[in-house]
């Protein structure tokens, strides 16, 4: 996998991302790979959108590589009280996929976490046959915890989900 030589940041998410949100998610790979249960439309991307910019468990992010949306990474489920949240990252841009963007999304979306909001734990689920997202969790300090077996279902088969988290102590500086 080559390094990414073009710059690599994180944009709040807006409705202006809403449009190429909606088609990333109507293709049917990333679709699969989300394990999205229902048909992507406008008016429910730009419900997730305007969910994201106000509910306090949210923090959401448009992955910019040189200026141009190319997917997105979201912490979800964020408790206070038990410092912790869930970590989604998608590349919908074909083009940006297998040059590290995901991987260095995922480091700046942990960075935020641990440093801007505080939080002690960043965890995620991977279906088991996403052999790229796996490799770039463990590039950036995420540990297999568990696995839910049978949990996922990828083209109408279950498949083992994968559990992995990350710590503030496992942080890499």
């Amino acid at each position: 996998m080559g390094a990414v030589s073009l710059p690599i940041t994180l944009a709040p998410l807006d409705v202006a991302h809403a449009e190429a949100m909606l088609h990333w998610t109507s293709e049917p790979d990333i679709a699969k790979n989300l394990g999205l249960r229902s048909d992507p439309t406008m008016e429910r991307t730009l419900a997730y959108v305007q969910r994201a910019k106000t509910d306090p468990s949210y923090s959401a992010w448009a992955i910019m590589l040189a200026d141009v949306h190319v997917g997105n990474v979201i912490l979800d489920q964020i408790d206070r009280r038990t410092e912790k949240a869930r970590l989604h990252i998608y590349l919908g841009a074909v083009a940006a996929r297998g040059q590290g963007v995901g991987k260095c999304a995922v480091s700046l979306a942990v960075k935020v976490a641990f440093e801007e909001l505080g939080l002690q734990k960043v965890w995620l689920t991977v279906h088991e046959n996403n052999a790229a997202a796996i490799a770039a969790y463990r590039a950036v300090g995420f540990q297999l915890e568990g696995t839910h077996r049978k949990e996922f279902l990828l083209d109408d088969v279950l498949v083992d989900e994968l559990y992995m988290g990350i710590l503030r102590s496992d942080s890499r500086p």
